[in-house]
């Protein structure tokens, strides 16, 4: 189990390749936050779900690794062409703090009706687990995201960052960009040449390169509800991912993503405080990339 020290640099290369513009992670203003628990910078959610997915790329106990070496623990009727993170966030990640990845023997099971291959994982930092889940390969989406679509052509033709349909979803419209790309893969100790190599004309965008605008769209739709990102942030609770790889793969630089986000849809959990956004990401070809659900919860109401 290889570990890794996280610096300001790192989440500097994550926040800056992300336009994740959140105070948390702002060397210059996390101090601005009421009542900021942390006493400084944290690392990015996502930015730590590109270090689970890059170690898991090389772990022995992966699906894809036990493939090549043909180690196949089963013969599966379909295809498990789509990647899914179940993770829940039960700490943070600090400058200065030592991270390494816990990966458990995998699994073939069924979900809904769903292959699955199945590897539970956590994420410790300095020792202490700060995140928790599975990373899964599946033969369909597990994660359904936002289940009723508007019309792809409206979606598509929206301007950025607008509300569309009654149902008031929001548009944020991003470009895959190559060099943002070998960024957040250096923010999360991953090697580029492993994913994007322009000598050998090579181009493989990591799942959690798209998966991380994501953060940016959340922020937009704050501020253009009005929301105080100083007097009321929010913090991540849980991510539930779910990509496309077939799709991922055919993706070059300036490829546009259209990435739709739900009001805050309320647990019905009288008692909870946890909200989750549904979130789609459509390809100008139509062609759905990645679902999402993201729960996120009052910084204040953690505190109680």
């Amino acid at each position: 189990m290889s570990e890794y020290i996280i610096s300001q640099m790192h989440i500097e290369a994550a926040r800056n390749s992300t336009d994740d513009f959140n105070l948390f992670h702002d060397k210059n203003r996390w101090h601005k936050i009421k009542e900021n628990p942390f006493q400084g910078t944290i690392a990015l959610g996502f930015q730590l779900g590109c270090f689970v997915e890059d170690q898991m790329n090389h772990s022995p106990k992966s699906y894809d690794q036990q493939l090549n070496n043909a180690k196949k623990p089963k013969i599966c009727n379909k295809p498990l062409n789509f990647s899914q993170y179940e993770l829940t966030f039960a700490g943070s990640v600090k400058p200065g703090d030592c991270i390494s990845l816990v990966v458990r023997d995998g699994r073939l099971s069924d979900i809904s009706g769903v292959e699955c291959f199945s590897n539970r994982i956590a994420l410790k930092a300095n020792g202490k687990t700060v995140l928790l889940g599975y990373k899964r390969q599946t033969s369909e989406h597990l994660v359904k995201g936002i289940s009723k679509l508007p019309d792809l052509f409206e979606i598509i033709n929206s301007r950025d960052r607008c509300f569309i349909t009654p149902k008031q979803y929001f548009v944020k419209r991003k470009y895959m960009i190559v060099g943002n790309a070998k960024n957040f893969l250096t923010s999360s100790f991953a090697e580029q040449s492993d994913y994007i190599d322009e000598f050998i004309d090579k181009v493989s965008f990591p799942e959690m390169y798209p998966l991380s605008l994501l953060s940016s769209a959340l922020l937009e739709r704050a501020k253009a509800v009005g929301q105080d990102l100083i007097e009321e942030p929010m913090i991540y609770v849980s991510h539930k991912l779910s990509i496309d790889k077939k799709v991922l793969s055919s993706l070059k630089s300036n490829h546009s993503l259209n990435i739709l986000v739900s009001p805050p849809q309320k647990s019905d959990d009288e008692n909870s405080e946890y909200v989750t956004h549904e979130c789609t990401c459509v390809l100008s070809t139509k062609e759905i990339l990645f679902h999402a659900e993201i729960q996120l919860a009052r910084l204040s109401s953690l505190l109680k």
